[in-house]
């Protein structure tokens, strides 16, 4: 009886879960040559000519409203290393990703998901 009733809880708690707890969206990738004058949430702009990469752009994904914008050129510092995942679509950036000023969001793209750092 006691483990009818614990699986039933476990049920419900799932059920509850999928109502309330967001499930991630994976941002789409945007290639460009100019970053447009508005800046679509749930995408990130990698802006560049041909498999030249300059910057990456995307909205600060707290909602916010802050446009975070990394350059991926070697030479600059600091610089994220774009990695295409030609299986999916879709991109990662490294290192992670620290907003110091405003909302000091801190977080990974990786696989076009944001995966959020705890605070230590």
């Amino acid at each position: 009886m006691i483990l009818y009733i614990v699986e039933l809880l476990v049920r419900f708690w799932l059920w509850l879960q999928s109502w309330f707890v967001r499930k991630p969206r994976r941002l789409t990738t945007i290639y460009l040559e100019e970053l447009p004058d508005a800046i679509a949430p749930g995408a990130v702009y990698v802006l560049g000519e041909g498999r030249s990469h300059w910057f990456a752009a995307l909205a600060c994904p707290c909602g916010c409203g802050a446009i975070i914008q990394v350059s991926l050129l070697p030479d600059s510092k600091p610089y994220w290393r774009l990695i295409e995942h030609a299986n999916d679509g879709t991109i990662s950036l490294e290192p992670s990703i620290w907003r110091e000023n405003g909302c000091q969001s801190h977080f990974f793209l990786r696989h076009g998901l944001i995966q959020w750092c705890g605070r230590g």
